[in-house]
């Protein structure tokens, strides 16, 4: 990889890794709809003159079936889930949790594309749970129900970030990433706007400057140009190392939560991500090993 994108990927997970923090500030005043809702809606804003800067084509009236299921899979639904699972769970454990969508990816690809779900693929997904299971047992947050429901929540939104990959897969040939991101966001934000519009009264007494803040960098910088930046680092190193970024954010997330707001990060934290990081390796590592004769 070039110095110029080892400076790309490192940049892109130090904005990733603030997005986690960004939730935490923006949802307990937001909410989490609403919050989602802004976020895509100011990522499609930029994205879009993104794609025209690049005279990418979005051909709405053709793709619009995968711009629907990827906003939903890829952003409409993992977006909200981390957004109330910021409610009650640390940055760090959100950030482990989304560090997991390779392996759920590697799950869909049994599911969906006939992949055979190898030994190391399974060792993966049980060593992936084992690494939630101690982050959780031994983290710095008391594992009371909320915390637990967080943690399924980060899980869920990794689940689906596994499906809108394999979904990809199967239905995106012929679509440009960067219009794929684009149209996906602008689907995604339509989808949100009648859950988001009845918190917009409670957001408009009880806005702070720091939560508008939250939100406008979550949508922009977090979404918006980590996208383009992502989409750069495809484009030029392949997807393999691109994808590498995903051991960067949990570090991050954790230094950015830790400078800013006070999150601790303890031995059973660092264990807990190291466990969940070395089963993604795993997952991204292993090869799959055919299809089944249907799926062919």
């Amino acid at each position: 990889m070039s110095p110029s994108n080892i400076a790309r990927l490192l940049l892109l997970a130090a904005i990733w890794g603030t997005s986690f923090m960004l939730m935490r500030i923006a949802a307990p005043v937001f909410g989490p709809m609403l919050t989602t809702f802004g976020r895509a809606s100011l990522a499609a804003i930029v994205l879009l003159a993104y794609a025209r800067s690049r005279g990418v084509r979005l051909d709405w009236r053709r793709n619009w079936k995968p711009y629907l299921v990827i906003g939903i899979g890829n952003t409409a639904l993992p977006f909200s889930l981390f957004a109330w699972s910021a409610l009650h769970i640390p940055s760090s454990y959100m950030a482990t949790m989304n560090s997991l969508a390779p392996v759920f990816t590697a799950a869909f690809g049994f599911l969906l594309l006939g992949e055979r779900l190898t030994a190391v693929r399974l060792g993966a997904f049980v060593l992936g749970l084992s690494g939630v299971a101690v982050l959780v047992g031994v983290g710095p947050v008391p594992a009371d129900a909320m915390v637990v429901l967080g943690v399924l929540a980060g899980m869920g939104a990794a689940a689906s970030y596994g499906y809108a990959a394999t979904y990809t897969r199967m239905r995106g040939a012929g679509i440009s990433p960067i219009a794929m991101a684009c149209g996906s966001q602008f689907a995604a934000a339509l989808c949100l706007a009648p859950f988001a519009a009845p918190g917009v009264p409670h957001a408009l007494a009880a806005g702070t400057l720091p939560a508008l803040l939250a939100v406008l960098v979550l949508g922009v910088v977090c979404t918006g140009v980590a996208y383009a930046l992502f989409f750069q680092l495809i484009s030029s190193e392949g997807a393999t190392k691109a994808i590498t970024v995903t051991f960067l954010v949990p570090m991050t997330a954790s230094l950015w939560a830790w400078l800013l707001l006070d999150e601790p990060v303890t031995a059973g934290t660092v264990a807990g991500i190291a466990i969940v990081l070395t089963a993604t390796a795993i997952a991204l590592r292993a090869k799959p090993a055919g299809a089944r004769k249907a799926a062919a």
